[in-house]
């Protein structure tokens, strides 16, 4: 195995090149934010690897990114204004790309303008108002928002890196989650740092388990956010779907698929009806010293 280094302290894997042209595909709204079309282009290619794995089945998932330094802060005085369920101070003239509710990942890759939008904070950190994009009838943010919102201010407030929150539906997570031996956050991690090395290299911290909740509720989104406090990068919500951050999408996308990448070969284990030994403590450890991870759990 190639020398590697945690995504968190050193070089990232490098994504495919632009698969989409950066001209002639958005509306021309994108002339008033020229540094847009970058952030953009490597969003439709992460939701066009969702897809493709089969982890956004139909309106499945949802992504927020910070792009204020691509499009600046608080929209104009009289942009129409919609109120927050609460107010997020340390977000406050912040912007961020959003998709969209009951939008597919892969209708956005194709026309973000129409299945995303690019919403702003106001100075209060109480209101949003749309900045670009939303450009369809009855278009409004991703039911997630208040789980995002939150995980994006905790972010900040913590001066962490990560500036992408995604979710997806990684179908052999969602699996583990379903079975009793998997319900336990200590025992989760065990399994799947024991499948391949990568998994502790990428996740030094393990996976954080989220009791399930209601989709959209903030209960929810407390809970998403007590995981994200205890320093885990990807957050399985108990027979729902996964979550991750990361620096960019590329980032949060990878982190997905190394955790998936376990669930994976252990689900193939179980299914041919042995229970894996895993790498074990003393490699796990060989590896934590290797590559000089940071395991603390806050």
């Amino acid at each position: 195995m190639s020398r590697l280094h945690s995504p968190e302290s050193g070089p990232r894997v490098q994504m495919e090149p632009n698969i989409f042209p950066k001209e002639g595909v958005v509306s021309l709204e994108m002339e008033r934010f020229p540094k847009l079309t970058d952030v953009l282009a490597e969003a439709r290619r992460v939701a066009t690897f969702l897809w493709e794995k089969g982890w956004a089945e139909a309106s499945g998932g949802n992504l927020s990114l910070d792009v204020t330094d691509a499009v600046g802060g608080v929209a104009s005085a009289g942009a129409d204004w919609t109120p927050l369920p609460r107010a997020y101070p340390s977000l406050a003239g912040r912007s961020f790309l959003v998709t969209g509710s009951g939008r597919r990942f892969r209708d956005f890759a194709r026309q973000p303008e129409a299945h995303g939008v690019v919403l702003s904070l106001d100075a209060a950190g109480d209101r949003w108002a749309r900045l670009w994009g939303g450009e369809s009838p009855g278009f409004r943010p991703t039911s997630e928002l208040p789980s995002h919102l939150a995980m994006q201010a905790h972010l900040r407030e913590t001066a962490r890196a990560e500036r992408t929150v995604l979710h997806a539906h990684p179908t052999e997570l969602i699996a583990l989650s379903h079975l009793p031996a998997y319900k336990d956050e200590a025992a989760l991690d065990d399994a799947l740092w024991g499948m391949l090395p990568e998994v502790k290299i990428f996740l030094p911290r393990g996976v954080g388990l989220v009791p399930y909740a209601l989709t959209g509720t903030e209960m929810l989104a407390q809970r998403s956010l007590a995981a994200l406090e205890r320093g885990h990068a990807v957050l399985l919500w108990e027979m729902h779907g996964a979550l991750a951050v990361g620096r960019d999408p590329a980032e949060a996308f990878d982190r997905l698929d190394v955790a998936n990448k376990a669930a994976a070969v252990l689900l193939k284990c179980l299914a041919a009806g042995v229970v894996p030994e895993g790498l074990g403590k003393t490699r796990l450890a060989e590896l934590t010293q290797a590559f000089g991870l940071d395991e603390k759990i806050r």
